[in-house]
Formats: structure tokens, sequence, C-alpha cells
């Protein structure tokens, strides 16, 4: 090949296609915004099969300290409901496992590029692409994939999803005492409160991610502010405040995003620009109480490096891959909503959690990239 793929983005997405384009062979230039590791919006929910694609390309999420999940646990009010999920998982900070793709990426020969982001991509006249980083910065490729997560690009905006959503989702990490981490040890927990859901769960040095997801109405009546937004937890959830009660901050502020566009999927339009291959939350956005985010990145990665190496088109990846989705994209819309609009839908879920066990096990399967259509690597 006589020329680079270009890859922007280094996360999940586009350090698992960078891996796979390389170890074919395939020269790549990978662009990353941050110059150094650092944490991002993300529940931190592993497969088993995006753990499993880790490790072929040479990462195993164990040997950085990824913590075994294998229940999952709804929580409303003075009500819980802990049942087994239907598949292992694991639990690792991006900062770590972002941190460790791009190291071993750049040792098996992806060119990586810290600290220069993409500003603008437009088509060229002779069907390439052209990457501008900044006044008289630029490069130019044949193919690109895009993998921004929720940061669009000029020049290759992602469709309107329609109505944008009020979802604010924010992250913090905390240390607890041994009593309430060992209550989190092998369990993703959901508390669903008004307007919000809150997912904790145990990361590598039993770091605790503290994740919640709210509407920017309930932001603004919280002050616009973190502590105001604890304030509320507090007096809404005897839970939620135990839990808080002594716990240590782990970063100098918490991390945000507003205007989540959960449910996105990508329409394939003739209108594509070819060759341009979205990965990752540019193609698919799931809501986060599914955990699936970096199943559906790790999906749409090895589908579009496996379908470019073999000579297909973006067209025909981006067709694929949205059909995959589609199916858990219209059972977990409906659900975000129930989780996050209302208490009676709140209720009759934990009602229907507590009486029917395997329903919790059916909506875990439900909302995840199904296992027969989760590419592998060679």
């Amino acid at each position: 090949m006589t020329e680079a793929s270009v890859i922007i983005g280094g996360g999940v997405a586009g350090a698992t296609a960078a891996l796979a384009l390389s170890r074919a062979g395939r020269r790549v230039d990978l662009y990353e915004r941050s110059s150094s590791a650092n944490h991002k919006i993300c529940g931190e929910f592993m497969s088993r099969e995006v753990s499993a694609n880790l490790r072929s390309l040479g990462v195993d999420p164990v040997d950085l300290g990824a913590r075994p999940i294998n229940r999952v646990r709804l929580v409303r009010g003075n009500r819980s409901v802990d049942q087994p999920l239907p598949f292992p998982a694991l639990a690792l900070s991006r900062k770590v496992l972002d941190e460790a793709l791009l190291e071993h990426a750049t040792s098996c020969g992806v060119n990586v590029i810290r600290g220069k982001a993409a500003r603008f991509i437009e088509q060229s006249d002779d069907g390439g692409f052209e990457v501008s980083f900044g006044p008289g910065d630029s490069t130019s490729a044949r193919s690109i994939f895009l993998a921004s997560g929720k940061h669009d690009l000029r020049g290759v905006k992602r469709a309107s999803p329609g109505r944008q959503s009020d979802y604010l989702a924010l992250k913090m990490y905390y240390r607890f005492n041994r009593k309430k981490t060992e209550h989190l040890r092998s369990v993703v927990e959901l508390i669903l409160l008004k307007e919000c859901y809150l997912g904790l769960m145990l990361v590598e040095d039993d770091c605790v991610n503290f994740c919640p997801v709210l509407s920017q109405d309930r932001f603004m009546k919280a002050g616009g502010t973190w502590q105001g937004v604890l304030q509320q937890f507090s007096s809404e959830s005897d839970y939620v405040a135990a839990y808080l009660e002594g716990a240590e901050p782990l970063l100098d502020r918490p991390l945000a995003i507003s205007r989540v566009p959960y449910g996105f999927v990508h329409n394939p339009s003739p209108e594509d620009p070819p060759g341009l291959w979205r990965l990752g939350d540019q193609i698919a956005v799931i809501p986060s109480f599914t955990g699936d985010g970096m199943g559906m990145a790790s999906c749409s990665a090895v589908l579009a490096a496996n379908m470019f190496l073999e000579g297909g088109t973006s067209h025909e990846f981006h067709r694929r891959f949205s059909s995959i989705v589609r199916k858990q994209m219209r059972v977990s819309k409906p659900l975000n909503s129930m989780f996050f609009r209302h208490s009676v839908g709140q209720d009759a879920l934990i009602w229907l959690a507590s009486q029917f066990p395997s329903g919790v096990r059916a909506i875990a399967r439900a909302t995840r990239v199904p296992q027969e259509a989760m590419p592998r690597i060679d």
C-alpha cells in the first residue's frame, strides 16, 4: 500500500481499527486530540466479546487491573433487585484502557500523532479527503476512519438525530470505605431517581465510577453545579447519601457532556462520502444504561477494518452495521425513557425485575450487540 489510512480519534474504536489494520500490514496514521492520557465520560463496562477482541490485539484488560462484573443491581427508593448477568464482564477506566491501546498501537507500527485535533474534513476533487488541523496544517488521505466520539467535525457532521435530547452525563471517581466498596464488588449498580439514573461500578484499584445521567432541567434546578446535584441526590435518596458520606473524590472536578443523542443510528445515504468510515459514537449512540458503548465501538471498528481489508466500501459497512444495531435501539430507547422520565415506569421496572428475574437477563442480552454479530479479529 502506498499511502496510509487516516484514523481520527484514539479511543476504543479508533485504536482498535488501527491495530486491526496494522496487523494486516496496512500503514495507519492515527490522530488523537489529547497529548496525554485522560478520563472520558463512559460507563466503562466491558463485555466478554470486547475483552476477547482486545486480547486478540495484544491488550489484556485483566493485566491492566480490570475488575470482574457478574451481577446487576437495580435500586429505586428503599427497594433493590440484585440479579446475575447472563454473561461475564469487566470494568476498566478509559484512561487506562485507551492509553494501553495507543501504546500498543505504537509498538505495532501505527503512526500515533498525539495532541493534534482535526478541525475540518472535506472531500477533494480526486475523491480523497483533506483533513485540516489548523491554518497551514493538513493531511490528505484516500480513506478516513472517523472515531471522534460524540464530537462532530465540520464537513462531516452526523445527520441530525431529530429532536436533540436534553440528557446531561456527568462523571466522578470516588474512593469509598471498605464496607461500601465490598457492597459494589463484582456488580454494576443502577440507581433510579427523578429524571435521572446513576450508575456505580468498581474499576481498577477499587476506584468507584460514579456516573449520573440527568435532565438539563434537573441540573438547572440544582443550581447548575456538581455540589448542587449531589445535594439533590442526597436529599432524595438515603441510599445515595450513605454512599457519599465520607467519600473521597479522586478528580478535581467532574467530567460532563451535554445533549447526548441517545438512540442515534447513522442512516446510510448515497450522499455519504465514499471512503469515510464512521466508527463508535459517530455511527450509533446507545443509551448508557445498557453498558454497551464499548461493545458497539469495538464491533464497528473490527467490522470496518475487516470489510476494508476485504475490499468492501464504506457505504456497505454503514448499511451492515446499522442493520446490526437497530434491534438494540428499538429495545433500548423505550427502556431508557422508562428509566429516565417516569417514576411509574421506574417502579414498574423494579417490580418486574423482582417478579421475573429472567426478564433482567433478557433485557441485558437484547440491549447488546448480538454475540453472533460481533466480528472477531483473525
